[in-house]
């Protein structure tokens, strides 16, 4: 409040104002301004250190598991795979038994595909007729109202189609 409506106050006014317990100031300007730009710069610098702190552990996360020179001992199982895919070995000398180099056995395959001579491990089933479906698995013709005589008469138009 200004200062002459105060002095105009009578005492019991000013005592009813001073128990309300409430600032009578106005808020300083200068200072509202300076704490939002405070505020405003601290968050700024904060977001630029995270960006910086994630950007160096991805970096350095990048070269460890990218760009690091190869361990000794994965150099190790490198060559011995390398070793075993490309080489010729007995697996079992008293059967007659040789591991191939991959490349060959890859030649072999083709050679024997182009052959028609792949083996499947596997018994070839043969493609049932609609008289076969019909017939049921015991061989017997099923009734008429049975829920397979339903499908068989689906089946017959799709094998007549």
């Amino acid at each position: 409040m200004d200062e002459q409506v105060l002095r105009s106050l009578s005492d019991a006014e000013l005592e009813r104002l001073k128990r309300e317990g409430f600032d009578r100031s106005d808020p300083s300007g200068p200072w509202i301004v300076a704490f939002t730009v405070g505020i405003v710069l601290t968050l700024v610098v904060v977001g630029f250190g995270i960006q910086y702190l994630y950007q160096a552990a991805y970096e350095q996360n990048e070269y460890r598991q990218v760009l690091a020179a190869e361990s000794e001992e994965l150099q190790e199982i490198r060559m011995r795979e390398a070793q075993q895919l490309n080489h010729y070995r007995y697996t079992d000398k008293e059967k007659g038994q040789v591991r191939l180099p991959i490349e060959r056995a890859m030649m072999l395959f083709a050679a024997e595909a182009a052959e028609g001579k792949l083996f499947y491990p596997g018994k070839p089933a043969p493609v049932k007729s609609a008289a076969a479906l019909a017939a049921g698995p015991d061989g017997s013709a099923s009734a008429a109202g049975s829920p397979v005589a339903s499908n068989t008469v689906g089946a017959g138009a799709v094998a007549g189609k």
